[in-house]
């Protein structure tokens, strides 16, 4: 029995994660109808940003400090793909709309170039991340089953990214336009409503999602 409850509750964090991955590509493509091959790169941003903010803490901040490097990785991940993810909008993006398959294979280029970029900075081994202290460790329930405080934080994690894409989907302004295109680009570009903004602005999201699934990721492995 503790083996069945272990293995289901490291079944939902690993879920939970993947549900992240799937958030963010839902997005992508319930507005734009764009399959972008190069999502799984774009976790791959945010795990190496994790690493790079591991590494930042360990050179230029007391020891002491080491254990919050964590909490600031994740939202520098989310940025740093946002960035990514509003650079490629603008620059290949926004000329493959309504063009299903050349946009697959362009995104597919950029993958394949993202991999050999990271390869070229960071070597072709994988890199770890350590964790900090405060996620080392368990709770022990069922009197044997200790569940860890990773996949714990990671759950916790990604519950807290789907109530915020919540709040801004149905409860912003930003949120409201992003809708509106989804139901009816014509009709929203008719009354005002910048649907190139949003198209950049949703896919950038999207990328930033990726990321923080990609920093969340560096707890469970290299």
């Amino acid at each position: 029995m503790d083996v069945i409850v272990l293995q289901l509750f490291n079944g939902i964090s690993i879920s939970s994660i993947l549900l992240m991955i799937a958030l963010g590509l839902s997005i992508t493509f319930g507005l734009m109808k764009v399959i972008n091959m190069a999502h799984g790169e774009l976790i791959m941003i945010g795990a190496y940003t994790a690493y790079v903010v591991q590494n930042m803490f360990t050179s230029y901040f007391p020891a002491s400090a080491f254990g919050w490097y964590f909490v600031l990785a994740i939202p520098v991940s989310f940025a740093v793909a946002f960035v990514f993810g509003l650079v490629l909008e603008m620059t290949l993006i926004r000329f493959l709309y309504g063009r299903p398959l050349d946009s697959l294979l362009a995104t597919w280029g950029v993958g394949l170039m993202l991999q050999q970029l990271a390869r070229t900075i960071f070597g072709a081994p994988n890199v770890g991340v350590t964790s900090p202290s405060w996620l080392n460790g368990g709770m022990t329930v069922m009197g044997d089953v200790v569940l860890p405080y990773k996949r714990l934080f990671i759950i916790a994690l990604v519950l807290v990214c789907l109530f915020a894409m919540y709040l801004y989907i149905y409860r912003s302004h930003s949120g409201r336009r992003m809708r509106a295109v989804m139901q009816n680009r014509e009709m929203a570009a008719c009354v005002g409503i910048s649907t190139r903004r949003v198209d950049a602005t949703t896919f950038a999201i999207g990328s930033g999602i990726a990321g923080i699934a990609g920093c969340a990721l560096t707890l469970i492995g290299p």
